[in-house]
């Protein structure tokens, strides 16, 4: 198999974009993920401390979106690291929306 052979196999296999491209794309999601999850947190401490309200759905939200992220990871990666990641950022979500849920219904916590 030759050089073109082996380029026009890559490239029917991955499309036009390359492996630096994606690898790019996987690095620019994961940033965004980590910003978005950084203002949710920063946001919940400011309505929490500064507005006196609760900040349980914003923070399981943010908690949901960290924990979707790692379990990605793990299922391209295969690193038992993501699946604890994803696993613990899941029940901590699911801890801010059981709050959550208990203030709806006026239990405070």
């Amino acid at each position: 198999m030759d050089k073109e052979e082996i380029l026009e196999k890559s490239r029917k296999e991955y499309g036009i974009a390359d492996e630096r491209e994606r690898q790019n794309e996987t690095r620019a999601a994961s940033v965004g993920m980590w910003v978005t999850f950084a203002i949710s947190v920063v946001y919940a401490q400011v309505k929490s401390f500064l507005l006196g309200q609760p900040a349980n759905d914003i923070m399981g939200l943010a908690f949901f979106g960290a924990s979707a992220t790692f379990l990605m990871y793990f299922r391209y990666s295969r690193y038992r690291a993501h699946l604890a990641g994803g696993i613990i950022f899941a029940l901590g979500g699911l801890l801010f929306l059981f709050a959550y849920i208990l203030r709806l219904n006026g239990i405070d916590i």
